[in-house]
């Protein structure tokens, strides 16, 4: 039997701001409620991919979006959509939480949570936010050379009856894309999320992604507003007003990786995952439901071609770089495009490499065995002590 995707418009969850309405100061759970009908959308994603009774009276349910810590999040829209939808089903309780990248402080997570719509999200509909980071892990041993010997993974996946993942598309430096399957990985540790990027990434979070597909539910694939180019923090929005869901999220990624321009077989994430069984990576044995694919596809520019539109000449190695310095680099160089100033180097190296020699070192793992101080310092170096080394005169 065929892996179900469904693709459908976004409607009103597409339009307007993320909060249109006002904070009422009470829980938006009933039918009928004034802001309950973007959540239609939503269902109709779910009920065409076979699963619109995920949800049961009583159900505990995690809403895990993708929080990274910093812009390109999951819409406050759809948060606020998958929280009420859980609560009209019958959900007696819902969390919405994530753990950012693994530097985050619990003051800046905190602050990041307001900003990303969480908080609000959780006052309109009654639903729970939670920073994982500071909750209790169920520690596991996997029997796997491309992981840690140790991998802590959130309590939440194991307390909730139902698991909503909630990822948004956007291409990325590290992965190509970044959708459902790396959105698990915020469901660890932030020590095992720094350990994965010392690893082989995709490798490592097909291992992550086996050892979590029992309690993923459903993936619910934000693509009203999407990001290309360099990602992922510092990708370029592409207004698309869709919406995909799948009880198999190594086929959602498939799908997405087809409406993106990509093939699917050239992202690794979604190659591995496939040849450990863990879902179906070959678009022929996935069947797509809803809207035609074809009418919607679009050619995503990848992040290195963004950058050498930007910088011509410029190139950055980042193999095994972790995705705080990945997001800061990226930030610091739309600055200085931004302000229209210069990169005074030729190429970059953040993480440990294999790469030896590179004009600009950014971050610890970059100076490691190289003989002299990061250009950068720090784990991950600010965006602006980046931006500084970018542009200063060699």
């Amino acid at each position: 039997m065929k892996s179900v995707v469904a693709l459908v418009k976004g409607g009103e969850l597409g339009t307007g701001s993320d909060f249109p309405h006002p904070p009422s100061g009470r829980a938006l759970r009933a039918r009928g409620n004034r802001c309950l009908s973007p959540i239609l959308p939503l269902e109709e994603a779910l009920a065409l991919c076979g699963m619109g009774d995920c949800v049961g009276k009583g159900d505990t349910v995690l809403v895990k979006p993708n929080l990274h810590g910093g812009p390109g999040h999951t819409s406050a829209r759809l948060m606020r959509a998958a929280c009420q939808w859980a609560f009209a089903r019958g959900a007696r309780r819902v969390v919405l939480g994530d753990g950012p990248f693994w530097g985050i402080t619990s003051q800046a997570a905190q602050g990041y949570f307001e900003r990303a719509g969480v908080l609000q999200a959780c006052a309109e509909t009654g639903a729970e936010p939670a920073y994982f980071h500071e909750h209790p892990y169920r520690l596991h041993h996997p029997q796997s050379p491309h992981v840690p010997r140790v991998l802590g993974v959130s309590h939440f996946l194991y307390d909730c009856d139902v698991v909503i993942n909630l990822p948004v598309l956007k291409t990325h430096f590290n992965t190509l894309i970044t959708v459902a399957i790396k959105n698990l990985k915020g469901l660890l540790r932030p020590v095992d999320k720094r350990r994965l990027h010392e690893m082989e990434l995709h490798l490592a979070l097909g291992v992550v992604a086996q050892l979590v597909r029992p309690e993923v539910t459903v993936t619910l694939c934000d693509a009203l507003t999407a990001y290309e180019g360099m990602g992922p923090s510092s990708g370029t929005p592409v207004e698309m007003n869709l919406l995909l869901a799948s009880g198999d999220f190594v086929a959602l990624d498939a799908v997405v990786c087809d409406l993106s321009g990509v093939e699917p077989a050239s992202a690794r994430l979604v190659r591995e995952c496939a040849a450990l069984g863990v879902g179906v990576g070959d678009l022929d044995q996935i069947q797509v439901v809803g809207e035609k694919l074809s009418e919607h596809r679009r050619r995503f520019k990848l992040p290195w071609e963004a950058l050498a539109d930007d910088f011509p000449g410029l190139t950055v190695h980042s193999r095994g770089a972790c995705s705080g310095c990945t997001m800061n680099l990226c930030a610091a160089l739309s600055e200085v495009s931004a302000r229209g100033q210069k990169v005074t180097c030729d190429s970059i190296l953040i993480g440990p490499g294999p790469e030896t020699e590179a004009d600009l070192l950014v971050g610890k793992c970059a100076a490691q065995g190289k003989g002299r101080k990061a250009d950068a310092e720090g784990c991950p170096p600010v965006i602006g002590e980046i931006r500084r080394a970018l542009s200063i005169e060699r």
